[in-house]
């Protein structure tokens, strides 16, 4: 039987058992360093912007300058319109063929030509006018949004369209499209800041 109590270590036994200590713990440290770190809390807000133009007293106010604007563009075109009508009442009168009858038959045509120009001009120039407001008046939603989310500390604020309504006796495609469309499925009205965006932006609004 072998006695024990003449082993000796090996002298490069200790120097080992570093070694192997130490890469143990560079092992043990990548593996930590590779790992995501914990995700923090994400704080999400919602809000519905239909509701938010319909209240704002500054696009009430917007609208009403743009139909003053449609109103005079349409006198003006009411004119033209009212030179048409009596031309046509005109040439009731005048016997056709003459030199005179076709001369009021070309104005008539040149009339009716700067009518249609200038009634599709108006429609265009709306339009512009309108979609330029909704660009300035969204830059200021969201202006106000993003205050509202670094005074109460919001990552994250959402379009809620989970109030839009799914139409019913619908076809399959208009359903299927209102519901991958969807981006909200569901929000608790805490998460909700739309009052919040309409109150300020009523507030600092000066006509």
């Amino acid at each position: 039987m072998l006695s024990t109590s003449g082993r000796t270590l090996h002298p490069l036994i200790p120097t080992l058992l570093v070694l192997i200590a130490a890469l143990a713990w560079q092992a043990g440290a990548n593996s930590a360093s590779n790992e995501r770190p914990p995700a923090q809390p994400t704080a999400v807000a919602t809000v519905d912007i239909v509701t938010i133009f319909d209240s704002l007293t500054e696009l009430k106010d917007l609208e009403s300058k743009l139909e003053q604007s449609r109103t005079t563009s349409q006198n003006a075109l009411e004119e033209v319109n009212n030179r048409l009508k009596t031309i046509s009442a005109d040439l009731e009168a005048m016997t056709r063929g003459t030199q005179e009858h076709k001369e009021k038959v070309r104005e008539a045509m040149e009339l009716q030509a700067v009518y249609k120009a200038r009634s599709e001009a108006l429609n265009q120039i709306l339009s512009i006018e309108r979609g330029s407001m909704t660009r300035d008046l969204y830059n200021k939603v969201s202006d106000a949004i993003k205050r509202i989310s670094d005074r109460e500390g919001y990552d994250i604020v959402l379009f809620d369209d989970s109030t839009f309504v799914v139409p019913e006796n619908a076809a399959y495609q208009d359903v299927y499209r209102a519901i991958v469309t969807r981006s909200l499925m569901y929000r608790h009205d805490g998460v909700d800041i739309t009052d919040q965006v309409v109150s300020l932006m009523n507030s600092e609004y000066t006509p």
